[in-house]
């Protein structure tokens, strides 16, 4: 009998992984994608044991067409007019965030009349954000981390100009001061989902503005909330109220143009309290329109 040996060779293609620059330990520097290696344009990402932590300005610019993923923290503290991740007009290539993004300040309200609650501004601060677009963006742009950020005129997410991308976010978005926005876009071709909490504190307060048309579907399917109250608890003697314990917040959702696609809500609409949190603050609140019970 004839025996015959069959042999096969397998040829295997290597894929190289996606080309990108990894910050894995504290940094206090900015940094921009455009120069971020050695001198050169390349993506971001920022896993959990690393944080971008400067002092003020921008911790990250995207001035590419390159992603930007946050596995870890990007923080300022006290310092007015920042951002935590921005793109500038005309970039793209996505941005992540499933880590933390604090943009805040060290200041904290005193009891200074003595009457058993907090006096004084929800914030000293202004001009904060966590992720900002300064123009046309393209690619999708995810948070389902947490945003925290102190500060009036500010906002956990504002969209600048017209994002070609899905939008969503499922992570935590807490923004306290005076005329904050949790979320604000423009001009949106994708879908857009809000999940998870979105939480704005302080007079004039809101919780999303979707300014623009939306070219695709639109789901609200998270706990939003805004509200100018300190508590959401009444006193047992409402007449201890101050002027700045009875501020007015914004609106919870506001939807200002067209959704061209399907559109859905399951909303949870409860009043959000005072974050009390450390100043690492992650944010963890859950709202209702804005009236006292």
């Amino acid at each position: 009998m004839r025996r015959i040996l069959l042999a096969s060779t397998c040829l295997m293609a290597v894929v190289p992984a996606h080309a990108q620059t990894t910050i894995e330990t504290k940094r206090t520097d900015t940094v921009r994608t455009s120069t971020v290696k050695a001198g050169a344009p390349d993506a971001i990402r920022i896993t959990a044991a690393g944080s971008v932590a400067p002092a003020g300005g921008t911790a990250v610019t995207i001035d590419s067409v390159h992603a930007v993923t946050n596995e870890g923290t990007v923080q300022i503290t006290n310092a007015d007019n920042a951002t935590g991740i921005l793109a500038v007009a005309g970039t793209g290539g996505g941005i992540t965030n499933s880590g933390k993004i604090i943009v805040d300040e060290t200041y904290e309200a005193t009891d200074v009349d003595k009457d058993g609650d907090l006096d004084g501004p929800f914030a000293a601060g202004s001009g904060r954000t966590g992720i900002r677009t300064a123009g046309a963006y393209s690619g999708a742009i995810t948070n389902t981390g947490a945003i925290t950020v102190e500060g009036n005129e500010s906002a956990g997410i504002w969209l600048g100009g017209p994002l070609s991308g899905a939008f969503k976010t499922e992570g935590t978005v807490a923004v306290t001061g005076t005329n904050v926005v949790g979320v604000r876009t423009g001009d949106i071709t994708g879908n857009v989902r809000l999940a998870g909490t979105v939480a704005a504190i302080g007079q004039g307060a809101v919780a999303v503005r979707l300014d623009g048309a939306i070219t695709g579907a639109l789901v609200v399917q998270g706990s939003l909330g805004a509200t100018g109250y300190r508590t959401t608890t009444a006193p047992a003697d409402p007449s201890k109220l101050d002027a700045d314990d009875l501020l007015q917040g914004g609106s919870a959702l506001v939807v200002a143009g067209n959704v061209s696609g399907e559109s859905s809500s399951q909303c949870r609409q409860r009043m959000p309290a005072r974050p009390t949190m450390t100043k690492t603050r992650t944010g963890s609140t859950t709202a209702r329109k804005d009236r006292r019970r």
